[in-house]
């Protein structure tokens, strides 16, 4: 097989998501030809399709050794660093390929987005409107809008994204501005933009039907929508629900299959809701408990803090990896955190699960102590929501367990990355969906000193 041929192979396994099978044919089509510049292109794209994120840096670099104006490998390269969340090393090489090519597929729309992410609202807005030619319109809307609500416009973002009425194949500006529009607290409005088009509002008498409620996200998803499945109850249905199998153990609802089927995303917009229901009640058998109680008394004496510092969709393990980022990805750089909570008094927990590479040492290193990793317990969930119940500080950005321990009626200190997730609002202080969490906000300027050294604070550290 020749070398162009393998690295045609390569693309479409790329684009199959055969991660092992581009690599083998990228590697190949680079062995028959290393003088090929395109060719070692494409070998950084699947070392980075693999994760192997420090190989792809190298293969780009090397790339752009031989040719410095190379466009490709340039914008590569910045979206290498950018997974690896180096944003001021990736952002001149994404403004050199940008000079070159300003046509460039998603160039402007992605620098754009390293400029927010730096907290240069204004630059990023000069950028996106000075390139506006060159950028998908859906684009155009999405990064505009955060510009202005980065600038403090807020109805500035909801005009724009107000757009889509006109569009409706922009799925996902519907999905920003339903989130913009819950995250500003118009309930009634974001729901029916949250949920798919067409999703029939329910009559307020439901008496005799029943209704299959299927889980179609995550399992926090399915812990927080289930929220409003006590409504449902309230108006005379029956209800049964279809999820993953790990959540059985720890929900005392039927299990079924059968019934008027209600995707849980939708339930609010079918409710046509303005309520604010409190989250599931979940409990702890005895016997979890004091299992739970022998584990952490193993590890070292209390109080025990538990911390967990990323959540949501890690961009460095993402596909696409030629492609633009568009998946919540939320963190706090575990050194800093750590830092922030230097003297605890008593056993550090981690429930960090997928942690990049090193980010355990960078943790213990800013903690200045010893921690033990229950990571693991993400598998069993009777025994982390037993955990749960009896660690006496838990400090984290938002995922699966803030809704496990809404369940068990306790709180937790939530470190709420820029821009906020639409769960935790846009407003200062707690959200409504967990009025006895305290938030502690990233800034617009994306810095964390303020809100850790808050935190810190009010830990007694």
């Amino acid at each position: 097989m020749d070398a162009e041929t393998c690295n045609q192979l390569a693309w479409r396994y790329l684009q199959a998501g055969e991660t092992r099978l581009a690599l083998e044919h990228a590697l190949r089509a680079h062995e028959l030809n290393k003088s090929n510049l395109d060719f070692l292109n494409t070998l950084g794209v699947a070392y980075g399709e693999a994760g192997e994120l420090a190989l792809a840096e190298a293969t780009f670099r090397k790339a752009l050794k031989r040719k410095p104006g190379f466009v490709n490998a340039l914008v590569n390269l910045a979206k290498s660093l950018e997974k690896q969340e180096r944003l001021a090393e990736a952002r001149p090489h994404y403004e050199r390929a940008l000079a070159i090519e300003p046509a460039f597929p998603k160039l402007a729309a992605n620098l754009a987005k390293v400029y927010l992410e730096s907290g240069e609202a204004g630059r990023a807005k000069s950028l996106l409107e000075r390139s506006a030619r060159n950028i998908d319109p859906q684009d155009l809307a999405m990064g505009l809008a955060q510009c202005e609500l980065d600038l403090g416009n807020e109805e500035a973002a909801l005009a724009l994204l107000g757009a889509e009425s006109d569009h409706p194949d922009w799925t996902l500006v519907r999905t920003s501005l339903a989130h913009l529009l819950l995250a500003t607290g118009r309930w009634r409005e974001g729901w029916s933009r949250y949920a798919r088009p067409g999703a029939a509002v329910l009559p307020e008498r439901l008496d005799g039907r029943r209704f299959l409620l299927r889980g179609e996200q995550g399992i926090g998803d399915v812990l927080f929508f289930l929220r409003f499945a006590p409504l449902l109850r309230a108006r005379g249905a029956e209800i049964a629900l279809a999820c993953e199998k790990k959540l059985w153990p720890i929900l005392d609802l039927p299990r079924a299959d059968a019934g008027d089927e209600i995707m849980l995303g939708d339930l609010a917009a079918r409710l046509e809701t303005e309520e604010v229901p409190a989250a599931l009640p979940l409990s702890v058998g005895e016997q979890a408990r004091q299992a739970a109680r022998a584990k952490l008394a193993a590890l070292g004496p209390p109080p025990y803090l538990a911390v967990t510092w990323r959540a949501g969709t890690d961009t460095a393990r993402g596909r696409e990896f030629g492609a633009e980022r568009a998946a919540l990805s939320k963190h706090v750089p575990p050194k800093e955190f750590g830092a922030a909570l230097r003297g605890w008094r008593g056993t550090a927990i981690l429930l960090q699960r997928g942690a990049r590479p090193g980010e355990a040492a960078e943790f213990s290193a800013g903690f200045g102590a010893a921690s033990h990793d229950l990571s693991a317990l993400g598998d069993d969930l009777p025994a982390l929501l037993a955990v749960l119940s009896l660690v006496d500080e838990y400090v984290a950005v938002s995922n699966t367990n803030i809704h496990l321990l809404a369940g068990l009626g306790r709180s937790a200190r939530v470190v709420v990355p820029y821009p906020p997730e639409w769960r935790w609002m846009r407003r200062d202080g707690r959200s409504a969906w967990f009025p006895d969490f305290p938030v502690y906000r990233q800034t617009v300027s994306r810095d964390w000193s303020a809100p850790l050294a808050a935190l810190r604070k009010d830990l007694g550290l």
